[in-house]
Formats: C-alpha cells, sequence, structure tokens
C-alpha cells in the first residue's frame, strides 16, 4: 500500500471524532456568532457566572435557586460599581432569595460535587515522517513511518484547590515499522508500540484567593504542584517541550501578566542515545586507543609530506607505545594520549588520565565528550536531575516575555548549565515574529566553547481547534551548537537534526551501536588529524502549516530544508504529516 495513500486515509477517517479542547472565548459551547455571546462573555468577565469543569456554559441547563443565589451573592460584593437603578435591582433579588443566601455557605457544598467528575478527554493522531539511521547527505539511510499516537487525558476537580491531571499514551505503527520514542535507551530498543507509557502525572493546589480561570485546566494562579507535570522552554519548545518529573512552585498567573515558577526534580524527555556518552563515557581499550593514535600519527605524518610507507611505520611505532605503555610508563602513556586528543593544556588532557587497570590486564579509557568527573553508573535512573527556574509575562493577544534557566545537579551537574530568554510580540492580529537565545555557560571540551543556539521565525494566522477553517503558516531558522540541547524538542524534525543518533555506528571493525553523531565525528575527526574541526549540532529552517478544516480536527504540515552541521556537512530535507482529533 502507497505509504502517501495510507497517511492521507487514516487523517480522513479522523473527521467523524473530532471535539474541541482549548477555547479563545469564556465557554467552548458560546460560540461568537451566538445571540448571547456577548451577554454571557460580559458576565463571565465580571465573574458573576462561570462554567463547569469541562469548560461549557450549557446554557440550555435549568439552575437551582441556591446557584442564582450565588450569582446574586456575587453582584452583592461589586455593588459599588453598579449604578443606582441596578443596586435596586440586586438588592430586591437579595430579599427574593435571602433564605438561600443565608444558607449558601452549606448548600453550595451540594452544588459543587458536580465539580468532583472527572474529565475524560482523548487525543488521536495520525502522521508521517521519515525516521534516519543517517541523515547525512551521499549516507542517507531511512525509513518511513507511519502511526497512531492515542492519548488519554484526564482532568479531576476534587475541590475548588486541588485538582489531578493524567495523561497515558500509547503507540500504534500502521505500515509495520516500529514506532520511534526518544525515551529509549541506547541498552534497549526505540519500540514502544502498543505499549502505555505515562505522559503526566501531577496535582495542583491552589494557594491563597480562588480565582476562577477560563482555561480548561483549572486555575492557573498560584499553585503548588507534585508529580510529573509538563515544562516548556522558550515559545517554540525546540530546545525543550516535554516532562519534570518532581515538585514546583507558582507565583503569579499564567493565563495573563507575571508569573514565576521553580521547579525540582529530573527531567524525563531527553534523548537518551544522544545524552549516554556525555553521562556515562565512552569504554575504549588500550588496543582501540593504540590504534586511534597510530592511525592519527599517520595522518599528521601524511599531512606533513611523508610518504605511506614512513606513516605506516610511524602508526605502528604509536600504537606500539601506547599498547606497551600500560605496562611500562603510565604517565608517558597520557602524554601521548593528550598529544592525539588535543594538547597537554586542553581539557582533554584530564581525561585521558582516566585509565583503570583490570585484573586480565586490560586498561580501558573512558572518554567523556562533553565534560569529565561526570559519574552516572549503570542502571541508574537516566532521568537527569535538574533546577529549573522560569519567569514569564503574557500580554494575549500582543507579547510574551520569557527568561528561564536550568541547570543539572548530582552526577551529570558539569554538563548543563543553561540559561534562556525568548520574546513573541504581534505586530498585528495575525501577523507574529519571535525569536529565543539560550546558552551552556558550562564550556564542554567537545568543541571547546560555551555552546548556544538561538531560534527567530515568524507565523501568520492562528489555527484555532474551536473554528473550523482557521488556519496558521509560518518559518523558523534554527542554529543550534553541540551541547545546547538534549533531547525533549517539541518538534520530531527538529530533534532528528539537533539530536542526531548513527543506529549502528562501526568503526575499526568495531560495532558500537547507536552513536550520537557528534561523538562519531569527533572520532572521525581525531583520525584525520583535525581535531579542531567544529563537530555536531545543526542549522536548518523549518517552515509549518495547520488548518482547521472543521472543529476538533487540526490538520499540520512541517518541513525542514537547507540543513547542515556545525561542520558545514549537509542533512537531507525532512517532512512531516500530523492529523490530530480530540474526542471526549
Amino acid at each position: 500500500m502507497n505509504k502517501k495513500f495510507l497517511t492521507t486515509a487514516l487523517a480522513i477517517s479522523l473527521s467523524a471524532m473530532a471535539w474541541t479542547a482549548s477555547a479563545a472565548q469564556s465557554f467552548s459551547d458560546v460560540p461568537e456568532d451566538s445571540w448571547a455571546y456577548q451577554a454571557v462573555e460580559s458576565l463571565a468577565k465580571q465573574q458573576v457566572i462561570e462554567g463547569y469543569p469541562d469548560g461549557e456554559f450549557k446554557g440550555d441547563h435549568a439552575i437551582t435557586r441556591y446557584e442564582l443565589a450565588q450569582m446574586v451573592a456575587r453582584l452583592l460584593a461589586k455593588k459599588e460599581t453598579l449604578t443606582q437603578e441596578q443596586q435596586q435591582t440586586v438588592l430586591r433579588l437579595a430579599q427574593e432569595y435571602s433564605a438561600e443566601l443565608k444558607n449558601l455557605g452549606v448548600r453550595l457544598n451540594e452544588i459543587e460535587k458536580k465539580a468532583g467528575k472527572t474529565l475524560l478527554i482523548t487525543e488521536l493522531r495520525v502522521h508521517g515522517i521519515n525516521r534516519y539511521d543517517n541523515v547525512y547527505r551521499g549516507n542517507i539511510s531511512k525509513h518511513y513511518e507511519t502511526g497512531v499516537r492515542l492519548r488519554a487525558n484526564t482532568i479531576t476537580t476534587l475541590n475548588e484547590r486541588v485538582r489531578l491531571y493524567g495523561q497515558l499514551e500509547t503507540y500504534m505503527s500502521m505500515n509495520g515499522t516500529p514506532m520511534y520514542d526518544v525515551n529509549g535507551t541506547y541498552n534497549a530498543p526505540h519500540n514502544k508500540d502498543s505499549q502505555l507509557h505515562l505522559g503526566h502525572l501531577f496535582t495542583t493546589y491552589q494557594f491563597g484567593q480562588v480565582t476562577p480561570s477560563k482555561s480548561l485546566m483549572g486555575a492557573t494562579k498560584n499553585l503548588i504542584g507534585i508529580g510529573q507535570f509538563p515544562v516548556k522552554m522558550g515559545v517554540t519548545g525546540y530546545t525543550y517541550d516535554g516532562h519534570f518529573k518532581g515538585a514546583f512552585i507558582q507565583l503569579g498567573d499564567a493565563e495573563k501578566g507575571g508569573h514565576f515558577r521553580f521547579a525540582v526534580g529530573r527531567v524525563t524527555d531527553i534523548n537518551y542515545d544522544y545524552t549516554a556518552p556525555m553521562m556515562r563515557g565512552v569504554k575504549i581499550t588500550k588496543e582501540e586507543i593504540g590504534q586511534l593514535a597510530g592511525n592519527a600519527a599517520a595522518a599528521g605524518a601524511l599531512k606533513a609530506g611523508k610518504t605511506p610507507e614512513e606513516a605506516k611505520a610511524l602508526a605502528v611505532q604509536t600504537a606500539n607505545q601506547i599498547v606497551q605503555g600500560f605496562a611500562g610508563d603510565p604517565k608517558a602513556t597520557y602524554q601521548i594520549l593528550a598529544q592525539v586528543l588535543g594538547n597537554p593544556q586542553s581539557p582533554l588532557a584530564p581525561m585521558a588520565k582516566k585509565l583503570k587497570r583490570t585484573e586480565q590486564g586490560d586498561a580501558p579509557f573512558i572518554y567523556y565528550p562533553m565534560r569529565e568527573n561526570v559519574e552516572m553508573a549503570q542502571g541508574k535512573d537516566e532521568d537527569v536531575p535538574a533546577i529549573y527556574v522560569s519567569y514569564i509575562y503574557k500580554n494575549p493577544g500582543q507579547f510574551e516575555f520569557h527568561a528561564y534557566g536550568m541547570k543539572a545537579t548530582g552526577p551529570v551537574g558539569h554538563i548543563c548549565r543553561a540559561y534562556g530568554t525568548a520574546l513573541s510580540y504581534h505586530v498585528t492580529p495575525k501577523f507574529e515574529v519571535h525569536g529565543e537565545y539560550v546558552k551552556n555557560m558550562q564550556k564542554l571540551p567537545l568543541n571547546n566553547e560555551q555552546p548556544y543556539n538561538y531560534v527567530y521565525g515568524i507565523s501568520y494566522g492562528k489555527a484555532n481547534i474551536l473554528q473550523g477553517g482557521s488556519y496558521s503558516f509560518g518559518v523558523d531558522y534554527v542554529y543550534s551548537q553541540a551541547g545546547s540541547y538534549f533531547g525533549g524538542s517539541g518538534s520530531d524534525i527538529a530533534d532528528q537534526y539537533m539530536g542526531h543518533i548513527y543506529t549502528d555506528w562501526r568503526n575499526r571493525g568495531k560495532k558500537y551501536g547507536p552513536m550520537p553523531a557528534y561523538l562519531a565525528d569527533k572520532m572521525g575527526a581525531l583520525l584525520a588529524g583535525k581535531p579542531s574541526g567544529r563537530v555536531g549540532g545543526a542549522k536548518f529552517y523549518l517552515a509549518k502549516v495547520s488548518y482547521v478544516p472543521m472543529m476538533g480536527l487540526i490538520l499540520e504540515g512541517s518541513y525542514g530544508f537547507n540543513a547542515s552541521d556545525m561542520g558545514g556537512r549537509k542533512m537531507d530535507n525532512i517532512f512531516m504529516f500530523k492529523a490530530t482529533a480530540f474526542i471526549k
């Protein structure tokens, strides 16, 4: 079956199951063209009326005298803002419902039982994308992935202050190709097909004054949370748009104005294949070190004008010095390794001293490409311990500003200490420009730099899942140096560019399995006698278009193009199609 036909057919089949998930207006069942829209919206903004936990107003439902009394009580609290005639009307209503107002504190407990129900929102997504074993042109190896992601999202209001949020998801392949999961480890396959996976599970408590919210998610102001909760860095989420396992406190309203958030715990949605060498290093035996040193010495000799025979002889001599040095003069071995991997003054020199003898006489060299003294033992939880802090200011429809930082702690604390800022600005109601910048303040030896990444782009329109016929399109430019990205991007295309993995890397006749491109390319540069060459990272354009053909169904297309790594090697263009329906 043609893969494009299959993807399209699956997308069309979603149109019969669409539902809305969020709203720009106060209530999802009161559209802007409704005769009651202005009146209902005005009362909602004044906090006189409120809807149900599922975001609907349910205007055709009858209300009790106690519910009407609750509205009167809110009007009485606003009496000073009313005209004389309006005040008299409210007072007459207060007299009519005096008994209910008197017992309101007791009777409201029964009314609020309606809010104790769990809201279930099912999200069904069909997608198609190329997955790459090697994304570089001239060596491209890929397969096409067509699949379905099913998510069950729950929101439970326990009382006016406490809510519980849950998300379970599963992946299903539609063309026999295993579904890719970024959370797969380099010791386990990425195939998570038909397995349940926990997206998030957390509870929040609103402290201070209880304030109503238009958000389907409930309270958005002054929160304490614990569990596994979503975290998005910047306005695009290219750097990280995943989950954080721990606890957080938030001061301020996330919907408008400024809010501050502090979280401590573990980052869960990282690319484990990409980060494994950073966290545990790569073990190389003395024979492999000798061969690496010999090849590097030979490459240098050829570059200096020596004959192939002289270069080969030097390679053998250097390799023998390395192998014999372990038994003879370890100090001399360190110096040779430092010269091969850089120079005695470089950050690589201390790494060369990480030589350990074994009972068999072997002496593995632990090479840490990003930072020395990182010790995370095999079998430990591979989620990275971290602290996250952010300040976001929003003026809805006009602009939003982000400032944030994330620092790895514990055994991997030397790898990441990143800070960033982002801005989104609406030039017109539909035309928006944005940009963001993130820098890792840890100087990493891979390219001997403090890596950074930045994004700038434009967009037009707004694809509102509630509004059929709405759309948006735009394009971004992404520049990401190796060591500024660790996985968890909100874009599958960006993740394949910035966190590229050779799924079956082989070198000098040895099979290493999954190996990050930045590390494999560094080894290749050393063998070529170019240890100073820049490796890893990515720079590319990403075009996006979204269209809502009917309420509850959104179609999205993304196209990555003109991509290369920091060394200038060209990458393949990548296209991804998604169709997502929300069902309740």
